[in-house]
């Protein structure tokens, strides 16, 4: 049987689900996860609303728990994708757990993700020993492990390193782009000097040709007067 994935599971149902035994009772559950009564009741009918626990009551004795088909079948699944590598928003969850976002609803608004695919994540990361948790007040608290903060230290001295090199790379273009808008200007200047060369040169070249034809008209006058 294949979980319903229209079930909006949450790592909190998932913590609570693996607290549940053969023998567990609807009057030990608090005691189970840490919760007063009044929290268990509702953890309890929140996954019974969700279809992986039934009740049955054996009157005046204690009220049974069990965990649903759906239940079983969800965790089965768990585990099944427990055992895949680590993509980049696992690591990023890691990151952001040693930042200090220890509880589920911090990560999904941080990482915008839904809490059925974090709370897949997070038992991935769980059984892969990278965090751990506890249960307490009606809620779940996330824990690095040693491992899992070596993990998220890596990831850390990564951003800062890529940080780093980014204002490099940009010096080093706008140092390239300085030096083409150089190369630029003195390719002008040298194209104004020969420009400027090359009008002197015809100037003088027209003021050559008027003292030519003075002269040879001064001559002209002279043999005309002689």
């Amino acid at each position: 049987m294949v979980a319903d994935a229209n079930v909006n599971i949450s790592f909190l149902d998932v913590a609570c689900l693996l607290r549940i035994t053969p023998d567990t009772t609807l009057e030990k559950f608090g005691s189970l996860i840490n919760a007063s009564v009044f929290d268990a009741a509702n953890l309890a009918g929140t996954l019974k609303q969700k279809g992986l626990v039934d009740f049955s009551s054996g009157f005046p004795g204690p009220t049974a728990m069990q965990l649903t088909d759906s239940a079983k079948a969800l965790i089965n699944e768990l585990d099944a994708k427990a055992g895949e590598p680590l993509d980049s928003l696992d690591e990023e969850i890691l990151f952001q757990l040693s930042g200090g976002k220890r509880i589920p609803s911090e990560l999904q608004t941080a990482l915008n993700i839904v809490p059925r695919d974090l709370a897949f994540r997070l038992y991935k990361l769980y059984k892969q020993n990278l965090l751990n948790y506890e249960l307490k007040n009606g809620n779940v608290e996330l824990l690095l492990t040693e491992q899992g903060f070596l993990r998220a230290k890596e990831k850390a001295k990564a951003q800062q390193t890529a940080q780093q090199a980014q204002p490099q790379a940009q010096a080093q273009a706008e140092g390239g782009l300085g030096q083409e808008v150089q190369n630029e200007i003195e390719i002008q200047q040298a194209l104004g000097m020969k420009k400027s060369n090359s009008k002197k040169g015809i100037i003088g070249l027209v003021i050559l040709i008027v003292i030519l034809i003075i002269v040879l008209l001064a001559v002209l006058a002279a043999k005309h007067i002689i």
